[in-house]
């Protein structure tokens, strides 16, 4: 019987296709367009200052890529890729015609479509839209990105508002700090060059209740903000480096304005 994957609306596709399509991604997102072959890639795009704009999974079919994004950010993107293509020949087109699908409890059968920032995810798919065999119940593949501590840009996290270590690219695949330039890099680089970034998006759970942005308290300082939280779990951004003991499986940290209180869990990427 033929597995029901997620379709998640809330994604689109974009398709670079051009003689120069290849060379002109390379010089601009942060992963390496050129190892792209059978399996899709992770990446981003920065802004100049080194913050991060836009995530999305890029892959490559024939001689066009497709990139994966958030439904809500793809008219962005393409309005800044056709700033940055000036004459070079590419052209983009978005394909309302296809979408997005997954399947959360595919670790290992199907390791071409695996998803490329964490085998644990499952794999992930780009066909027809008008797919049939599949449900919209895309709140199930939303718990499972907060329940391994992965954010990404769009309802999570806002363009341009942290750095993309901080958002853990460097431990998902989503940065390739050997494959020369791309926007953003001498502020990326230097940050993974100091070694331990001073924030992170970590993962959570609590009883209590939370909305979007309420600060966290731990040894009586604020050292972060909620960033989503569905049911019992959550991914709040967090300034590990003043956390003692980072090591430990759970840190109580409190709410700022109540008595709510929360346990970190450091996500299991994470090399500590």
């Amino acid at each position: 019987m033929e597995k029901k994957l997620i379709k998640l609306s809330d994604r689109s596709i974009l398709e670079v296709e051009g003689s120069e399509s290849e060379k002109f991604l390379q010089g601009i997102i942060t992963c390496n367009v050129e190892k792209i072959k059978n399996k899709s890639s992770y990446g981003s795009i920065l802004t100049p200052q080194g913050k991060l704009l836009y995530d999305f999974i890029i892959s490559r079919k024939n001689k066009k890529f497709l990139i994966d994004i958030s439904r809500l950010n793809i008219d962005n993107f393409m309005k800044l890729l056709k700033i940055y293509k000036l004459r070079s020949n590419i052209i983009l087109t978005k394909r309302e015609d296809l979408s997005v699908f997954v399947d959360i409890d595919d670790k290992n059968t199907d390791m071409e479509n695996i998803d490329p920032r964490l085998a644990t995810i499952g794999s992930r798919k780009i066909l027809k839209s008008n797919y049939e065999h599949c449900s919209n119940n895309k709140i199930l593949y939303e718990k499972k990105l907060i329940k391994l501590g992965i954010a990404e840009v769009g309802d999570e996290i806002k363009p341009g508002e942290i750095f993309p270590i901080e958002a853990n690219l460097d431990y998902l695949n989503g940065i390739d700090f050997q494959k020369g330039c791309f926007i953003g890099q001498e502020v990326s680089s230097r940050m993974y060059r100091k070694g331990k970034a001073k924030k992170r998006i970590v993962s959570f759970t609590s009883n209590d209740s939370f909305t979007n942005n309420d600060e966290l308290v731990y040894n009586n300082r604020t050292i972060g903000t909620v960033i989503k939280k569905i049911e019992d779990y959550g991914i709040a951004l967090i300034k590990i480096d003043k956390i003692i003991n980072p090591e430990r499986e759970t840190i109580t940290i409190t709410s700022k304005d109540e008595k709510k209180k929360i346990d970190i869990n450091m996500p299991s990427f994470f090399p500590i």
